[in-house]
């Protein structure tokens, strides 16, 4: 017996010993990359934030390891046969298998869900949640990317040409491809520091503003009109537009450009800038029809304002959160209340006419009223003809009417409540103005300007990144994260999160959130600098370029097409600031507003402003550009599709806008180009891509020419359509 008893003691110890050895030497699960996507495609539609089936949720961790209604625990740390949660996935009973109406799990997803509760069930932070960290002092966007293309066996293009790189960083940092001068200037230039001196050149330019600004505006969902049926007006927004411009020529830092839109009118002692800058959530739509219910509107715009403000500087999709809590994030339905508390306390109503107003002049015109003040004090009080021009110039820059909040009297601010399954009449418990528990909690007040100070916070994890993801992602066409506008659990995963966290630490404590900064250290990187070419082997490995292994290669926007024409042909009126203008747009296109005038198509050079001054009416935006891709505005747009059909052929071969560009590039050509049809046809082509056509090319356009009795207009319509033209590379 003893003998026995010893060799099953023994056994036992080895048997604890097979057992301690496999268990310590299996792969350590990742909760992140193995676990939870195997939650979200089989478990959250039923357990987590829209429906928590027996009471119990995957998404939130005390839930998890709570008994569910059953009186059973789902997952119990360590414990494989005790995690309902187990049997279930492995149970042939087609009453309690689950997934239910679902095929089973796999086999190797089970066996992954196994080793994590052996391993003790450990739930992670999802990776934009956790605070960047800096892998190396001497880091930099090429050793993180070079890095990644070398475990892929790739490497580094060659440098694109110098023709190349002047027209791609002069879009990318001003919107425009350079003048015949600045080329020749730079084509010239052999010095080591000629490429940094142009890159210099180019963020101290005045369309720098107007490049960014672009961008900023989908964000801001700006427009000229208030949206709905009758989209009324709103005829000094553009003011607003002008402070964006010239808050990113003065590289305001971007934590107090981010607090300023946010909260200026809430700051000490607000300037009029500070308060012009709140117009960036009075751009909400607004209804004021018979019959439409004051604050149900008024609603709508504060859930626009906590939807917005969460996209655009958080990367998160927070609106379902207002019917309950998020189906894959962990915000939970209450936390969105508590986020809407923070705008809930603004006196403004639906109704345009009683909205509270203040006169205030946008940065430029207040600048462009001071400089007048001066030269009529040194005029004096003479009459004439220059003081009485000067005196017109004077009364002509008058302040707008600008909306502003955008705060109620202590004693009468409103109280907040949750909407019962988002419905804005069914209230239930109440709310106070806080912070998402799954971000750091805020050491700053409950209002809007505590909000905006905790959002550019050190401690929040998301902002920075957030924001130079929408900066790269400009540049290169796609984000280091491509989901701009969603980075939680269901976007899309960093391509380089190393690199996304060096540039998002770069960004806010080396460069102190400036955004020029920022840029000239994308654009003076040897990723950027890349040919764009590809490759047989660049096609089938990567064939978006999400490793960067070559250069940006995409269809430019909407604005850049028909900037780049104006600037070509010479037709571009280069004036910077102001109100909206009407270029040329199909007669008609406003028939299907009610209670709206026509459209007036401007003359006298205005017509020829940049793409971003075009008048923007909600209902009906500027056809050319919604032909390539622009958003009407009526909410906030991160990432705009690029689509490619043949319409955009037919505006850029037919448009009045393109049509006109042409034929004043034909009269450049006949002019400027020499004696010769061929000089003056690669006088067309530089123009437009700073180099001359190859010899194929050459010939083409040549034969064109002649084919089509001399039409040195129907040339130059052609090359303002090649794909070299329309496409940045």
């Amino acid at each position: 017996m003893k003998k026995i008893a010893t060799i099953s003691i023994i056994s036992i110890f080895l048997l604890s010993g097979v057992w301690w050895w496999t268990h310590s030497h299996q792969e350590k699960i990742d909760f992140n990359t193995q676990v939870r996507p195997i939650l979200n495609k089989n478990c959250l539609a039923c357990h987590g934030g829209v429906k928590q089936q027996s009471g119990l949720s995957f998404l939130f961790i005390e839930e998890s390891f709570s008994p569910a209604k059953s009186g059973k625990t789902a997952i119990v740390p360590g414990n494989v046969r005790k995690s309902e949660m187990i049997h279930r996935i492995t149970s042939d009973d087609p009453e309690i298998i689950m997934p239910p109406d679902k095929p089973p799990l796999s086999e190797k997803e089970i066996e992954t869900l196994k080793l994590w509760v052996r391993q003790g069930a450990k739930f992670d932070s999802h990776w934009a949640y956790k605070s960047p960290k800096l892998e190396s002092e001497n880091a930099s966007i090429d050793f993180f990317v070079e890095r990644k293309l070398t475990e892929e066996g790739l490497s580094f293009s060659e440098k694109a040409s110098r023709s190349t790189l002047l027209r791609r960083v002069s879009l990318d940092l001003t919107g425009l491809p350079p003048t015949y001068e600045e080329a020749q200037a730079f084509l010239t230039d052999q010095s080591d520091l000629a490429y940094e001196k142009l890159v210099d050149r180019l963020l101290q330019s005045p369309h720098f503003g107007e490049k960014w600004a672009a961008m900023w505006l989908d964000l801001a969902r700006y427009a000229d009109s208030q949206g709905y049926q009758k989209d009324l007006l709103r005829k000094e927004i553009w003011r607003y537009r002008d402070w964006l411009i010239h808050a990113f020529n003065n590289d305001l830092p971007f934590d107090q450009f981010t607090i300023e839109q946010l909260a200026g009118d809430l700051l000490e002692a607000p300037t009029d800038d500070q308060i012009l800058a709140t117009a960036f959530h009075r751009n909400t739509m607004t209804n004021d029809e018979g019959g439409t219910d004051d604050e149900e509107y008024r609603v709508a715009a504060v859930i626009d304002r906590v939807n917005t403000t969460f996209e655009v500087w958080q990367g998160t999709t927070i609106a379902c959160v207002q019917c309950h809590s998020h189906p894959y994030d962990p915000i939970r339905h209450q936390e969105y209340y508590e986020l809407y508390a923070y705008f809930n306390n603004t006196a403004d109503a639906d109704f345009s006419s009683d909205i509270p107003k203040t006169l205030l002049f946008s940065p430029p015109q207040r600048t462009h009223r001071e400089q007048l003040q001066l030269e009529l004090e040194e005029i004096g009080d003479s009459l004439s003809i220059e003081y009485q021009q000067k005196m017109k110039d004077f009364i002509a820059v008058q302040p707008g009417q600008v909306q502003i909040m955008k705060e109620l009297p202590p004693d009468s601010s409103r109280v907040t409540r949750i909407f019962e399954r988002g419905n804005w009449l069914a209230h239930g418990d109440t709310v106070f103005a806080d912070t998402p528990d799954f971000l750091p909690a805020s050491q700053y007040g409950r209002d809007r300007l505590g909000l905006a100070k905790w959002l550019v916070d050190g401690n929040n994890p998301l902002t920075s990144r957030v924001i130079v993801n929408r900066f790269w992602e400009q540049i290169f066409g796609n984000g280091i994260v491509y989901t701009l506008e969603d980075f939680g659990t269901q976007g899309r995963k960093p391509t380089h999160p190393k690199l996304l966290d060096y540039l998002a630490i770069k960004f806010q404590d080396d460069y102190q959130w400036s955004v020029k900064d920022l840029l000239k250290e994308i654009v003076m990187s040897q990723t950027y600098q890349q040919s764009s070419k590809i490759t047989e082997e660049f096609y089938k490995k990567d064939r978006y370029n999400y490793l960067l292994a070559r250069g940006p290669r995409y269809r430019l926007s909407a604005e850049a097409i028909r900037d780049q024409a104006l600037t070509i042909s010479g037709l571009l009126n280069r004036d910077v600031y102001g109100p909206s203008v009407m270029p040329p747009q199909p007669d008609g296109v406003w028939n299907v507003i009610r209670h709206v005038g026509s459209w007036q198509t401007d003359q006298g050079g205005d017509q020829h402003r940049r793409g971003i001054y075009t008048f923007w009416r909600r209902v009906s935006p500027y056809p050319s550009m919604m032909t390539f891709d622009v958003p009407s505005r009526e909410v906030c747009v991160s990432r705009r599709i690029r689509t490619n059909t043949p319409l955009q052929a037919m505006v850029t071969l037919n448009d009045p806008v393109f049509v006109e560009a042409a034929e004043h590039l034909a009269v450049r050509m006949r002019e400027e180009g020499g004696e010769k049809i061929e000089d003056q046809i690669n006088y067309g082509y530089f123009l437009a891509l700073m180099k001359e056509p190859d010899e194929i090319k050459h010939h083409e356009l040549v034969d064109l020419y002649h084919k089509t009795n001399g039409s040195m207009e129907l040339v130059a319509n052609v090359i303002l359509n090649l794909d070299e033209v329309i496409m940045m590379h």
